[in-house]
């Protein structure tokens, strides 16, 4: 079942990289994509992006280790 889904970064400039990997790595497509907001919470940006997938799936995220 596809349901929409999202993911949350914070930082400033690694967030925005971390992003585009975490599209790429999980092969989300621009058309499933809804939104990318950013909030500045005491100067420090939260970007959350919510896109559609599907819910058995479990996307990869990054960890303490990386990616």
């Amino acid at each position: 079942m596809i349901i929409l889904k999202a993911q949350e970064f914070i930082g400033s400039l690694s967030a925005t990289q971390d992003i585009a990997t975490f599209v790429n790595k999980n092969g989300i497509k621009k058309e499933d994509i809804v939104a990318i907001t950013v909030v500045a919470i005491v100067e420090t940006p939260h970007y959350t992006i919510y896109y559609y997938g599907d819910s058995d799936h479990k996307e990869i995220t990054r960890g303490f280790l990386g990616w």
